[in-house]
């Protein structure tokens, strides 16, 4: 179950606003045809925004705009961005520092040559054939670390999320804090992205600790927030929350095997693994080569493209195709020229 945000978890469920479908701020009217046609395609929100301008958002009904939903693998963007912090505070050495410094079991075989860049840019060859991703019974840590190799490090790209799950782990050892702790402190506080919680095998209501992380729950102006720090090379509000070395890296091509995939992002610049999975091909065609993306399962999706200053956030249930995010994009620079 995804929990209630923070902020409505104190006035209890019943206070939430229940609907929110109009339209805020001016678009023009070509613009919400975009938004029409997001929304008709099971957007529950989808925002619009230039730089610090939201230009255009909407929201379901039933969809508040303070009401937070699973974003799926977009926490995996979240997650590069925490590890990045946790490199600036020296709690991590850097990316070519090995996995097995924080995962014992994998210390003394092959699995030691697994490091953090590797688990980023989904090339550390671990086998992940059988492994829960939701819903584990047991120590997700355990079971995850227990995955053997099935190709040596850096050899093969492939999307790993229960390699992935690891890296919450290693944070949580690294910075000596538990994720919702250093989270907050590093980025959901100084963001203000008051409503964004970390999905985990903790029920909502459930007491004692977290032993299991899958996602978030987000909305999308939290989202835009998100999205506008890294847009603006780690800085928001005058303070460098991030190395800005780091986040070019996190949204440059990381490995050669897939040039469209940077670390725990999604990148345009390089032709690597189109939109269909093939090779040869831009992740967003008709997109501008300096666009990139968090990209999570449903078609929740934080789309930025930093020639425009341009920032999209869509969140809601599957829509009907695979390039949809493409399209929509494609559609709004069409508007804004």
């Amino acid at each position: 179950m995804i929990p209630l945000s923070r902020r409505t978890a104190l006035i209890g469920a019943g206070a939430l606003v229940t609907a929110c479908a109009g339209r805020s701020r001016a678009g023009s009217g070509d613009l919400e045809s975009v938004v029409d046609r997001a929304m008709a395609d099971r957007a529950t929100s989808l925002l619009i925004a230039r730089g610090d301008t939201v230009l255009t958002e909407r929201y379901a009904p039933g969809w508040s705009a303070d009401r937070p939903r699973e974003v799926a693998s977009v926490a995996k963007s979240m997650v590069a961005v925490l590890i990045g912090m946790a490199q600036d505070d020296g709690a991590i050495t850097g990316l070519d520092q090995s996995a097995a410094d924080f995962i014992p079991a994998w210390r003394d075989d092959a699995r030691a040559g697994i490091t953090l860049h590797h688990l980023l840019s989904m090339t550390s060859g671990l086998d992940d054939a059988g492994l829960a991703l939701r819903g584990v019974t047991g120590d997700q840590f355990a079971i995850n670390a227990a995955a053997p190799l099935a190709h040596p490090p850096g050899t093969r790209w492939a999307y790993n999320t229960a390699a992935y799950h690891l890296l919450f782990h290693i944070l949580m050892r690294a910075t000596g804090e538990t994720i919702e702790a250093y989270a907050e402190r590093k980025l959901l506080g100084p963001l203000g992205m008051d409503d964004t919680v970390w999905v985990t095998s903790r029920g909502q209501g459930e007491e004692g600790p977290v032993t299991n992380y899958y996602s978030a729950a987000s909305t999308a102006r939290d989202l835009w927030a998100f999205g506008r720090m890294v847009m603006q090379g780690g800085r928001w509000q005058g303070r460098q929350l991030i190395s800005a070395d780091y986040v070019t890296r996190m949204i440059t091509a990381s490995q050669p095997l897939n040039r469209s995939y940077g670390l725990l992002w999604w990148v345009n610049e390089k032709e690597g693994l189109d939109v269909l999975a093939r090779p040869g091909g831009r992740r967003f065609p008709n997109a501008p080569h300096d666009t990139y993306a968090a990209l999570g399962a449903g078609g929740q999706v934080i789309l930025i493209v930093p020639s425009r200053q341009l920032i999209l956030v869509r969140q809601g249930d599957p829509p009907g195709s695979v390039d949809f995010a493409d399209r929509m994009l494609a559609d709004t620079l069409a508007v804004l020229g």
